[in-house]
């Protein structure tokens, strides 16, 4: 991926955020409610199986498509609990961040969707990257965070996804995990729902890899869970 890429790619979320950024304001303030439930959904291995709590290393996190086929997230073990919070939006807004699953707490998922301007993991490269608690940011200098290199927003996966720093003005999305029977499940996203917008921005792109807008926005009884390098050809990092 070259720069020239990149730059027209952060170029595209520039002008998609100038004529979508009240509209995401106004929808919020009208909901008054920031969990949607979703389809519950198995996350499973590439071999058909149920993903397992021991399946996800300390510090790592893995990629999976959630609600839809086409809206990528990440599931993390942090390694350590990851409690329950309020987290309130700038508007006033308050909404409950449920915390990590797992013997301790510790395993948590986002939307990998950048709130700030929808910067996403594609097949291409990824802007939108986990930093372990073992590497550390060279422009920031964070570990343990979720940052998107399109502008620089970064955000903490302990912590409901708040942001640390940058432009961006929602949290990331979380994703209502829950644990039955040692399986994991999807059932819904917790925070600012972005999907419309979305696909709004990259219908093109969603019709061009899936064949159809609908087909993109298929909900699934199951989701494979992978490793980034499976999916994303190049994960820049800053």
């Amino acid at each position: 991926m070259n720069r020239r890429d990149i730059l027209k790619t952060c170029s595209l979320f520039a002008v998609g955020s100038m004529f979508n950024l009240f509209k995401f304001e106004d929808a919020l303030a009208v909901e008054g409610s920031y969990f949607k439930k979703y389809k519950k959904t198995l996350l499973v291995k590439e071999d058909g199986t149920p993903l397992k709590e021991t399946d996800i290393q300390s510090n790592t996190a893995l990629l999976f498509f959630y609600p839809y086929r086409s809206t990528p997230c990440y599931i993390i073990n942090t390694g350590r609990e990851v409690k329950p919070l309020d987290i309130k939006l700038n508007n006033g807004s308050v909404y409950r961040f449920t915390g990590g699953i797992g013997s301790k707490k510790g395993i948590v998922a986002y939307s990998a969707i950048c709130p700030h301007q929808w910067s996403y993991p594609t097949k291409d490269f990824s802007l939108l990257n986990y930093y372990s608690s073992k590497e550390k940011s060279e422009i920031t200098g964070k570990s343990g965070v979720i940052q998107c290199c399109a502008h620089i927003s970064v955000f903490d996966p302990i912590n409901g996804g708040s942001i640390v720093e940058g432009p961006a003005e929602f949290p990331l999305a979380a994703v209502s995990l829950v644990m039955e029977g040692g399986s994991i499940y999807a059932t819904g996203i917790i925070g600012k729902d972005q999907f419309s917008e979305f696909f709004d921005l990259y219908k093109s792109d969603m019709i061009e890899q899936f064949g159809s807008l609908e087909k993109a926005k298929e909900e699934m009884d199951k989701t494979v869970v992978m490793e980034v390098e499976k999916h994303v050809k190049e994960q820049i990092k800053c």
